[in-house]
């Protein structure tokens, strides 16, 4: 065999033929190995970045006429990339071409670098303050959060410590008052002070329940079949500025006074639909026997 065939020869088993098995090939760059001196140099090196894969003028041509997405494309990698391949035909490329290069990448690096500040001075501006607002607000953030915690750390009313009730005021009075209790010292045991003034609050002259039962078990006993609930109201009030309360009172009274006597089991209240005539009627007794409602 050729020695410089990529195979080998492996030994057959016994009474086999010797058989021939390729060993895989190193990898191998079409364009510069096994030549000296490359068959096509390009024009620019070629780079492979986020949304494009080509030549770097070609990079440069559409960044120009804003046909590319530079903001996509990291920096560093377009830099690394260059400097490999810059490396990679130094021996195959004269110097003033590489310049060339350098002027091309650093004209793209200049144009993604842009990208990165504001377009206006009046757009630097804003974003500056805009910046320190952002910056005077965190600072403030973290004031809070600060005097939050210390706060949190001191001692909390109702939880930690607990207040005392409050010390009674100390008594105040005049020079009449002090020579009062002296002469009530002086007279000695058997003096008794005046009595003081009792509270006794005006109570008006309303239709009050208590009247209500007694009037409605009197009319009961002498109509036991009852009626409609305002046939067992007094007489209304006269004109005057309590009118409107006193009739309240009487209806009020007379409900409540109703429904005292239907848990006593006294009387009967029925009511064909809401908010209609309310009537009542007395309950007759039978002998030895519950007591049956009036029809």
């Amino acid at each position: 065999m050729n020695d410089s065939a990529d195979a080998t020869v492996a030994a057959a088993p016994a009474g086999g033929e010797r058989l021939e098995v390729a060993e895989p090939a190193a990898a191998r760059d079409a364009l510069w190995d096994d030549w000296e001196t490359p068959p096509r140099i390009p024009g620019t090196p070629v780079l492979h970045l986020d949304g494009f894969d080509g030549p770097l003028d070609l990079l440069l041509d559409l960044a120009h006429r804003k046909q590319i997405d530079l903001s996509r494309m990291s920096a560093l990698a377009l830099v690394e990339q260059f400097q490999a391949g810059m490396a990679e035909l130094a021996h195959h490329v004269p110097l003033e071409r590489r310049a060339d290069w350098v002027v091309l990448a650093a004209r793209l690096v200049l144009l993604r670098s842009q990208l990165l500040f504001p377009p206006s001075a009046a757009a630097a501006d804003a974003a500056e303050r805009d910046a320190l607002a952002e910056f005077a607000r965190l600072g403030e953030l973290a004031d809070a959060r600060s005097l939050a915690g210390w706060l949190q750390q001191r001692p909390q009313l109702g939880i930690d410590v607990f207040t005392a009730a409050p010390p009674e005021p100390p008594r105040q009075t005049g020079y009449v008052a002090l020579m009062e209790a002296c002469l009530f010292v002086l007279r000695g045991p058997d003096a008794q002070p005046e009595d003081a003034p009792l509270y006794q609050p005006t109570v008006p002259d309303l239709w009050r329940a208590g009247d209500a039962i007694a009037r409605i078990r009197k009319l009961l006993a002498l109509h036991p079949k009852g009626g409609d609930i305002s046939a067992f109201f007094p007489e209304g009030p006269a004109a005057g500025p309590a009118q409107d309360l006193k009739a309240s009172a009487i209806v009020s009274s007379s409900l409540l006074a109703g429904l005292e006597l239907a848990r006593d089991g006294e009387a009967v209240l029925h009511q064909d639909q809401p908010f209609g005539v309310i009537l009542i009627a007395a309950v007759v007794r039978q002998q030895d026997g519950p007591p049956a409602p009036q029809p």
